[in-house]
């Protein structure tokens, strides 16, 4: 008799393999004399769709909503079944006795093993290898200490109702909405919150109206000739409402003769070695830096860790080491040196790594982020694969460098009634940056301060007034919007809630954030303009369609209190599933009962390509041409998206409404049949004419 061991993915199974040893391949699965082992690749099972339940549900429609199954039935992932039977077909043979769950250690891992157990329609006995490193070291010690298989029912039990909420919201939303707005509007309980974010971050900077404010700035001159700069300050105050009041102060210092410096304060600043990757942080660290993705930096690292074997397992959240492994890492950093460029960064001697970065307690179904004893062939890896893989050598290097040491010093200098603050800052030690630049940005009030001393008498050189401009909100980058769903809770007022989605990492996971900014995009919802995300005009009025509960983090928060008390065993899933029944009920009933805000135009989830020349209304694209879409009171104004036998684009649309006129464009056609060029230009009375004496463009 055998024991059939089923992991996550292939190259963990083969990772196992090599510690046990005499493996053979086989269609889909290894084996050896005592062990088969073989790999779900990730969900080969899933939940049934509406129509597998009923065909008539395949038609999409308001009257059969909400659609609540008494029990969920599942079904194999489609594209997966070859592999699905094989499993099915090890779990069922008669030379199987023992079942052992290697399925990532955690609550998705639990379920993707039940799904497939359950499903197979096995009942044998199951063990747990509960694996958070795929070290030989770390696998022997595992298969020492296999888990009962009952232990883990009630963290099973919190993966099993957390996609069947999922389901039953994101199912019925999607239909109800889609149906009643004549649209495909898809709703999710991450990915809405996460538009919401993008929505309102765009309706701020849409909002934001531009000040100018005044600050004072003067040079001032030690008697050596030696020259040093400083702002105006009062209390708290920085800065003027009027130029007005900011002269009066350049005045008043002027008039005011000598300057003293009346306070020198130093004192030495330490910035240690930031803490170790986890996936949240390389996308955001390989998006501020290198301009990717989060679904390419996933792809790469994922690369990295099945193909290469040069990275640790990419999905994690935790930024800590367990202590088992940290004793590894000087295997890890040797590989380092066969790429030469890494070499000069080893450090000469290792120090015992602090609690900072090796803590047992935090480390959760996997630890940070490292390289592997593989060492690296860096020519046989593509752009993005080199690049997460530096991000990653150099971040593990620079926990064993020293803190990098600052000087950084406080001045205050009086010129008669008025003082001014000088911020100075010098590197004492470059310590960690050696091997691994943050690339901060120079404050631009700190400076090379020279030698000064309380009670020094100086000369003011040059004061002027500064006028600035208040600047709105930033649009998200994908690495700005990776911080801001990780750190979803600060959205909200209530404290409680706070502090459980903290717990929880925010909304979404780490492995799922690149897909659902990905997601956004692909419905129609987000658009990626160079590095930054803009929500469309149909995501904008998904937003103002969708009820409260819908589009806040509260609701991920919400679950995560109820899924952690179903994995600690008190409060039964039933119980918590019937109030996310009755919360999607609820949901449907809001949907049935909104006005029809779009009519079958659906205008309002079109791109706004300007404004109307004629009634100043919204201009999108109809099927025929880009028009008003105040046409229903009577507007004509229209731009046919064909004239003279040439099709107008969107873009040369865009033009003719902001500029009021195109470029030359070519390859118009006179009824004669003679082609022309000629630029299109909106005359008073808003019609679209030809132009022939604008320049070439």
């Amino acid at each position: 008799m055998k024991t059939l061991m089923i992991t996550e993915k292939p190259s963990v199974a083969r990772d196992i393999a090599s510690v046990l040893g005499r493996f053979r391949d086989k269609n889909g699965y290894l084996e050896n004399d005592r062990f088969i082992i073989s790999w779900a690749v990730g969900h080969l099972v899933e939940l049934a769709e509406p129509e597998d339940y009923d065909p008539a549900l395949k038609k999409w429609s308001l009257n059969t909503l909400p659609f609540i199954p008494e029990d969920f039935r599942l079904k194999v992932t489609p594209g997966t079944a070859r592999q699905f039977q094989i499993l099915k077909n090890l779990l069922l043979s008669p030379e199987v006795s023992l079942i052992i769950n290697a399925c990532d250690a955690g609550r998705e891992g639990e379920n993707i093993f039940r799904r497939i157990y359950t499903l197979a329609g096995c009942a044998k006995e199951v063990k747990r290898l509960w694996l958070r490193e795929t070290t030989p070291e770390a696998i022997r010690l595992a298969l020492e200490n296999l888990r009962e298989h009952h232990a883990l029912d009630d963290l099973a039990a919190a993966a099993a109702a957390r996609a069947q909420a999922d389901w039953l919201v994101g199912i019925n939303a999607t239909r109800a909405f889609t149906c009643r707005h004549k649209e495909l509007l898809s709703v999710g309980r991450v990915q809405t919150p996460t538009l919401a974010l993008i929505v309102q971050r765009e309706r701020e900077i849409r909002n934001f109206r531009a000040s100018l404010y005044w600050e004072v700035w003067a040079i001032f001159r030690k008697e050596g000739g030696e020259t040093y700069r400083g702002k105006w300050f009062a209390g708290e105050v920085e800065k003027f409402a009027s130029v007005e009041a900011a002269r009066e102060v350049v005045e008043a210092c002027r008039q005011a003769g000598n300057c003293f410096v009346t306070s020198v304060e130093e004192k030495e600043v330490k910035e240690p070695p930031p803490l170790l990757f986890n996936l949240n942080d390389l996308q955001k660290e390989a998006n501020q830096k290198h301009g990717l993705t989060a679904g390419q930096t996933l792809q790469a690292a994922q690369a990295l860790y099945e193909r290469h074997k040069l990275i640790t397992y990419p999905r994690t959240e935790s930024r800590h080491l367990s202590s088992l492994l940290a004793a590894t890492i000087q295997k890890r950093i040797a590989a380092l040196k066969a790429a030469g460029e890494y070499r000069p960064l080893i450090p000469g001697h290792f120090p015992r790594l602090s609690r900072r970065y090796v803590d047992d307690a935090k480390v959760t179904d996997h630890h940070a982020i490292i390289v592997t004893e593989t060492k690296p062939q860096l020519a046989n890896l593509n752009r993005h694969e080199q690049i997460v893989y530096d991000l990653v050598a150099r971040r593990l290097l620079s926990i064993f460098y020293p803190d990098a040491r600052y000087n950084v010093t406080r001045v205050i200098t009086t010129a008669g009634q008025e003082t001014f603050l000088s911020r100075g800052k010098v590197e004492l030690e470059r310590g960690w940056k050696k091997v691994y630049s943050v690339f901060e940005k120079k404050d631009e009030e700190e400076q090379n301060l020279p030698p000064l001393t309380a009670g020094e008498q100086v000369l003011l050189a040059e004061i002027e007034p500064l006028e600035k401009q208040t600047k709105p909100p930033p649009r998200y980058t994908e690495a700005t919007l990776l911080a801001a769903m990780e750190k979803a809770g600060k959205f909200l007022e209530d404290k409680e809630m706070q502090d459980i989605l903290k717990a929880a990492g925010g909304i979404g996971t780490p492995s799922t954030r690149a897909a659902i900014i990905e997601r956004l995009i692909q419905v129609g919802y987000v658009k990626r303009q160079k590095k930054v995300l803009v929500p469309t005009a149909k995501g904008e009025a998904l937003i103002d369609l969708v009820p409260e509960e819908v589009k806040s983090p509260e609701l991920t928060a919400r679950w995560e209190q109820g899924l952690f008390e179903i994995e600690a065993g008190q409060q039964k899933p039933e119980q918590w599933l019937a109030a996310i029944k009755d919360f999607t009920a609820h949901i449907v009933q809001t949907v049935k009962s909104q006005d029809l805000v779009a009519g079958a135009e659906n205008y309002l989830y079109k791109e706004i390509l300007g404004k109307c020349p004629l009634c100043t209304k919204d201009v999108v694209e109809f099927p025929k041409g880009y028009g008003c879409t105040g046409w229903k009171d009577g507007c004509r104004f229209v731009i046919w998206k064909e004239i003279a036998g040439k099709k107008i684009s969107s873009a040369q649309a865009k033009a003719l409404l902001k500029k009021g006129r195109t470029g030359m464009l070519k390859g118009f056609r006179s009824q004669a049949g003679k082609i022309f060029n000629a630029a299109l230009r909106l005359n008073e009375e808003g019609r679209v004419v030809f132009d022939f004496t604008g320049p070439n463009q």
